[in-house]
């Protein structure tokens, strides 16, 4: 499925930390210098050539207010509020969800009310028919991120690294609704660059004008393989085209869809359990998967086979049990890697548990595989395991011991 793409003209933004954390003067300051400046700005974010979500953001005093249209795997709208004291610290903040083809005054899908102190935060999440409430340890300095709209606050720690600063800056942060607090880290690569990553993984290029304000951002590594864009998109107008095609053709649905390859080879029943990212318009191998790297073998989860035999991949004998997979691709060969542990996320490879390691064979494919696909095919005694996706296939032969 194709996403639509628009035009947009560019803009300006802003950021977030806990009351209590470092930087609060700066961040004060920096409120102080921005009322001579634009107040409003906003985001588009494409993965590949789609576009998957738009925001837009206003800032009035100490309050800031984002509100932001995705696409995946519904229509969703998601309107955000923040408040802070004097110093510019964050107070409250809120989040309201709705369905985007629910009516303008229909109850919100989920709601979060938080409210920060100098060592912690509290947020109530609320759902149809269901309460629940976290309270996380917060470390002064540290910023909260919605994995949803984390734009303006990765922009706030890079603008830590203003002139005179320091080139590194590492702040806790908390994803909201995670059971603990982690990391980010923000580096200055030159005048206009920035490296911001944390602890799930994720790892950006930002591109950045004199004042710190993101103007495009790209992925480098982890999950969000999205870029990302400064922008005034047109909320109303996109969302209105958004539920309309969700109406006409059905809701998008997850963007790295769940499957799995169940088949009978040479006596061993296999299965193959991962997630098929698409190419969406961009080049695949040697970009959204690095050459040189762990790459999970798909997205989101760790991918897992299980087979209730051994199997003997030419000289490698892998004994019946269950194994998470992982390749390491690159320009002189591929690598197909066993690991002992599974049910762990796929930016949790644990080298030390790696089994066995096992050469592919890869060849190109007249045409484009447009989603990652894992086949197993039957042949006498054994069969053959395929990784297709782009223009590329990795492959490899086993026989069933």
């Amino acid at each position: 499925m194709r996403f639509d793409r628009f035009v947009v003209a560019g803009a300006c933004a802003l950021a977030i930390a806990c009351a209590g954390a470092s930087g609060a003067s700066a961040a004060a300051a920096a409120a102080a210098k921005g009322k001579s400046a634009a107040q409003s700005g906003g985001f588009v974010v494409r993965l590949g050539a789609d576009t998957v979500s738009v925001e837009r953001w206003t800032r009035t005093g100490n309050r800031l207010v984002v509100d932001q249209v995705g696409r995946a795997p519904r229509v969703m709208k998601r309107h955000f509020e923040y408040e802070y004291d004097a110093k510019g610290a964050l107070t409250k903040f809120t989040l309201r969800v709705n369905a985007g083809a629910a009516a303008a005054d229909a109850p919100p899908t989920q709601e979060i009310f938080g409210t920060c102190t100098a060592d912690s935060v509290i947020a109530d999440i609320r759902t149809p028919g269901r309460a629940t409430q976290s309270r996380v340890a917060l470390p002064a300095g540290s910023v909260l991120l919605f994995s949803s709209s984390p734009w303006t606050q990765y922009e706030r720690l890079v603008q830590r690294l203003g002139p005179g600063k320091a080139d590194t800056v590492r702040a806790g942060v908390w994803f909201v609704g995670a059971p603990s607090t982690g990391w980010q880290r923000a580096q200055r690569l030159g005048r206009d660059s920035v490296r911001i990553e944390n602890d799930h993984a994720d790892v950006f290029h930002l591109k950045v004008d004199r004042a710190g304000r993101v103007l495009h951002a790209r992925p480098v590594s982890g999950t969000g393989k999205v870029t990302v864009d400064r922008a005034l998109p047109d909320l109303a107008a996109v969302s209105a085209q958004w539920v309309a095609a969700e109406k006409a053709s059905g809701a998008v649905g997850t963007l790295s869809v769940a499957d799995s390859v169940k088949v009978e080879a040479g006596g061993a029943n296999l299965r193959v359990d991962y997630s098929r990212p698409a190419k969406r318009g961009r080049v695949v191998f040697g970009e959204v998967v690095p050459y040189g790297e762990v790459w999970r073998t798909g997205a989101n989860a760790a991918t897992v086979l299980a087979t209730d035999k051994a199997l003997d991949f030419g000289g490698t004998v892998v004994p019946a049990g269950k194994y998470s997979v992982w390749t390491l691709p690159a320009k002189s060969g591929w690598t197909l890697i066993l690991n002992s542990q599974t049910g762990q996320w796929g930016t949790e490879h644990d080298a030390s548990k790696d089994l066995y390691k096992i050469g592919l064979t890869v060849e190109p494919l007249p045409d484009v595989v447009e989603r990652f696909t894992i086949n197993v095919l039957p042949r006498d005694g054994g069969g053959v395991l395929q990784l297709d996706w782009d223009q590329t296939r990795a492959s490899v032969g086993f026989a069933v011991k």
